[in-house]
């Protein structure tokens, strides 16, 4: 069958596709990967079983095993591509780092005095991946972690008067908000009442407001010299008025001319907050790359590696986990069409050829399946092995799709080999005297052979997205790395503006479903009778 359609005018004229040419070098650069892959998670089980070998310690061979996909390797959600952040961002990776090198002191301190562990080799042992603690004395980690601690409760006082003063603003807006929009009603009505409530209340949590800003602000900040006797007198006044009051006397109890005065120096302090900050950040960056300093060499080529994509909210590396994932989608995408085609191949053929009671149960069968939506079925089929040994494997993924994806190949099947049958080289063998299972295997089914290739394509890529889907659902894959699961758990991380890892998962399966929409039309275009011109 190979042999026939390599000299096939067919094959010819998909060689000469440009297009489909650069697909299938983007789609051998998967196969590699993968195989890549396969290869290293069967020698280093091979080696654990027989406890000749760990491939987990060796950082080119064991980089793509299972559990190095679920490695942290730094910091939660950190760009990609080097991407400067935010100060915010920088502040949190730095405290981080900061708290990770502060855990390795305090297990140094938690040491027997008789341990034969010295406090350098616990330190040693504290690693991100390539990236360790400085091979320096303890003493002197100690002493920079120190430092970084002691400018992180700078940062937290800068911090905590940000807050205060963020607190009063947001109060003199509901306040002057209040004030802009009174409500159109005359003294003693429900809408007037409620307005004097409301101004009350939020001219006294004004009040509060200043005065807790007032006990973290510096002395020489303008809140420190605001006169708060309009406002109380104000709130006063509030307080004595009656009931029947109208919006414009409850209006005329506070002055907009006071509540100007808030705004003076904010932007003079917003800039003192961001200096005072950002120099602080800056040495605290420093401290972290003397107690974590970044790997050379070899170590940190890989490093940057694994940090090219950046990380997700655990720190493990989004790159690896996409490759990883290549894997996994390959490996799903190539038996559930292999098998799919083959088993659908078999039916179709069986029962166009046979006819008779074997067409009929092969299409009450496949009509069965198709009365029901195909996502539905799908989930129903993954459902079923909730609970069982297998559903933490790949086994009910392979069964949902091999169940339910073999329909298509049968009835593109079924109606070639009813067109072949009628046709003169298949009545010629009939008329020699082969008998009728030679002439399908020998005659009919190779001829086929062009559409179980177009076939086998489509199925590649729908296996991938509707595992994709699937494990989106939670029906899918469980455990693991996988580009469904990364989809999944980058929800909360696109909510706050991080799109690194559902961007990486997208792309990567993006390009192999692209480059394999790009071979299936070019095999149509070169061996479907339809499509040849």
């Amino acid at each position: 069958m190979l042999t026939r359609l390599r000299k096939s005018r067919g094959w010819g004229r998909f060689r000469r596709n440009r297009s489909a040419n650069i697909a299938l070098w983007v789609i051998g650069a998967y196969l590699l990967l993968a195989g890549w892959i396969w290869a290293m998670e069967g020698v280093h089980a091979v080696g654990r079983r027989t406890g000749g070998w760990d491939l987990s310690h060796r950082p080119i061979l064991g980089m793509f095993l299972p559990e190095k996909t679920l490695e942290r390797v730094g910091p939660a959600q950190v760009a990609g591509f080097g991407v400067r952040q935010s100060v915010r961002d920088r502040t949190n990776h730095a405290d981080w780092l900061v708290k990770f090198v502060g855990t390795a002191l305090q297990e140094v301190d938690r040491l027997p005095a008789d341990s034969s562990t010295t406090p350098a080799e616990v330190l040693a042992r504290a690693r991100l991946a390539e990236r360790g603690i400085a091979a320096t004395p303890p003493e002197q980690v100690r002493a920079w972690h120190a430092e970084a601690s002691a400018l992180f409760d700078q940062i937290d006082g800068v911090r905590r008067v940000a807050n205060a003063v963020a607190g009063v603003k947001l109060r003199e807006e509901l306040l002057l908000e209040l004030l802009d929009r009174p409500p159109r009603a005359e003294g003693g009505t429900p809408e007037a009442t409620d307005f004097l409530g409301k101004t009350l209340n939020a001219a006294e949590d004004l009040l509060f407001a200043i005065e807790d800003a007032r006990k973290v602000v510096p002395e020489q900040d303008p809140l420190r010299t605001l006169e708060l006797a309009p406002l109380e007198d104000a709130v006063e006044t509030l307080t004595d008025l009656p009931r029947s009051s109208s919006p414009a006397e409850t209006i005329a109890a506070i002055s907009r001319d006071w509540i100007a005065l808030l705004d003076r120096g904010d932007d003079d302090r917003d800039r003192a907050i961001d200096r005072e900050i950002g120099a602080s950040l800056v040495q605290i960056e420093a401290l972290v790359d003397k107690m974590l300093p970044m790997p050379s060499g070899f170590d940190g080529a890989l490093y940057t590696f694994r940090m090219v994509l950046g990380t997700d909210r655990q720190g493990r590396s989004i790159m690896i986990r996409s490759l990883y994932s290549a894997k996994i989608a390959i490996q799903v995408g190539a038996v559930v069409a292999l098998v799919s085609v083959l088993f659908g191949a078999a039916l179709g053929s069986a029962a166009a050829y046979y006819g008779k009671w074997v067409d009929h149960a092969v299409i009450w069968l496949y009509s069965s399946l198709s009365s029901l939506p195909q996502l539905v079925l799908l989930a129903v089929l993954s459902f079923m092995f909730i609970g069982s040994p297998f559903e933490k494997t790949l086994l009910p993924i392979y069964a949902a799709f091999c169940l339910t994806f073999w329909i298509g190949p049968c009835r593109v099947i079924r109606g070639e080999v009813l067109k072949i049958r009628q046709l003169e080289y298949a009545q010629a063998a009939t008329a020699i005297g082969f008998d009728r299972p030679y002439i399908l295997l020998r005659h009919v089914i190779p001829n086929t052979s062009h559409l179980m290739f177009i076939n086998f394509s489509l199925l590649f890529i729908g296996a991938i997205k509707s595992e994709v889907i699937l494990t989106f659902l939670g029906l899918g894959i469980k455990e693991g790395s996988s580009w469904g699961i990364m989809i999944s758990q980058s929800q909360p991380e696109v909510v706050n503006g991080f799109f690194w890892q559902i961007g990486a998962a997208t792309v990567f399966m993006l390009v192999l479903v692209l480059a394999f929409n790009v071979v299936s039309d070019a095999l149509q275009d070169a061996f479907d009778p339809k499509h040849v011109g």
